[in-house]
């Protein structure tokens, strides 16, 4: 009899344990938010392109679905169509304020400021990382690209 007790006693334990464990085990589920950028010329010889060709001219990049938490990113090519002068590049971006800082953005080489020469070209990432608490929902921002010239 005393040995059933301890048998009951171990497997009651060992329940209990069991179903706290259980209860304590959360799961989630991210939700992807839909990223859409347009992107403007400012001055300067600066354009962007999809291929290297330049048959087609980046005016809207599409992140499709982003998980919080994640990275993405898109290749594209720069290129100074000025035929006698360098350019030097600058970009910005409104993402700050139309995410409220929960997703940011960068190049891939860094390509603030630095020369480009007549013709040459960059090819570069354009990345965001998304905040693992950043609200579900559609974000767009500009994307700014020109030169001092």
């Amino acid at each position: 009899m005393e040995k059933r007790l301890v048998v009951l006693a171990v497997v009651l334990a060992i329940s209990m344990f069991g179903a706290g464990f259980a209860a304590s085990l959360v799961i989630t589920q991210d939700i992807p938010s839909q990223v859409n950028v347009v992107v403007r010329y400012g001055r300067g010889p600066i354009r962007a392109y999809w291929d290297f060709d330049k048959t087609t001219l980046v005016e809207t990049i599409d992140f499709g679905d982003v998980l919080q938490g994640d990275t993405a990113h898109v290749t594209f090519y720069i290129f100074n169509e000025n035929a006698t002068y360098a350019a030097n590049v600058t970009w910005s971006s409104t993402i700050g304020t139309a995410t409220l800082g929960k997703i940011t953005d960068w190049f891939s080489p860094n390509i603030q400021y630095q020369d480009l020469e007549p013709g040459d070209y960059f090819w570069v990432d354009y990345s965001i990382q998304v905040a693992a608490d950043t609200p579900v929902g559609p974000y767009d921002w500009i994307l700014s690209l020109g030169a001092q010239v």
